[in-house]
């Protein structure tokens, strides 16, 4: 496949017309990481806007502490960084490659040249960034009005969403803002009460609406 066609997977670019789309082509770069490699850390100057074409890339922020908050899990057609190559500011969060996974890379100059040159393209990455706003004020309400049950719950009818949530305890317990035993004593109070069965590496939701009332508890 084209680096032409894989872009035409992208939603960002789906609806562009086909010059702006040969042209962003030519400014796209390849990049490939193994599971568990990093691909850009906090705090360190981006090189530009990351699209995911294949496999998940987890997007934390770390306390002084240590502690870790994961704030986003980014799947095939979404991307990553952009408020940093907007700002020149370092990077918000540490992106890690979950699975084998398979990005386009735009080069923060390349894209600027690309926004001046293709309105649509401008108005279509604002669209993109006020849907991630919404999603990191989602996550602030989350950790600042619900308990840590209600966000379990709510974090297991996301990934439910997408298929099964293979998620292990620790895992779960980082896309929540807690720790691990915490995370588990709530998994298994939930699965006593029917809603979800706990396998090793995963979680099967077994009542979706008995979830959803959780999270509105």
């Amino acid at each position: 496949m084209t680096l032409y066609d894989e872009l035409r997977t992208i939603p960002l670019f789906a609806r562009l017309d086909k010059q702006t789309l040969i042209e962003t082509s030519r400014c796209v770069r390849r990049c490939t990481f193994r599971p568990g490699q990093y691909i850009v850390f906090e705090d360190e100057q981006t090189p530009g806007l990351f699209f995911v074409l294949r496999g998940r890339v987890r997007l934390s922020c770390t306390a002084p502490d240590g502690r870790e908050q994961v704030l986003a899990m980014v799947g095939p057609g979404e991307n990553f960084n952009t408020v940093s190559v907007f700002d020149g500011q370092p990077n918000l969060a540490t992106a890690r490659a979950m699975s084998p996974v398979e990005c386009l890379l735009i080069l923060q100059q390349d894209l600027f040249a690309l926004l001046q040159a293709h309105p649509d393209l401008a108005l279509a990455m604002l669209s993109i960034m006020a849907s991630q706003l919404r999603e990191l004020v989602g996550l602030v309400e989350d950790l600042s009005f619900r308990s840590v049950r209600a966000r379990l719950a709510r974090q297991l009818l996301i990934e439910a969403a997408e298929g099964m949530a293979e998620l292990t305890h620790q895992e779960l317990a980082e896309r929540t803002g807690t720790v691990r035993e915490i995370a588990g004593r709530a998994l298994r109070r939930l699965a006593q009460e029917g809603l979800v069965r706990l396998e090793r590496g995963r979680v099967i939701v077994l009542d979706a609406a008995g979830l959803q009332q959780v999270v509105e508890e």
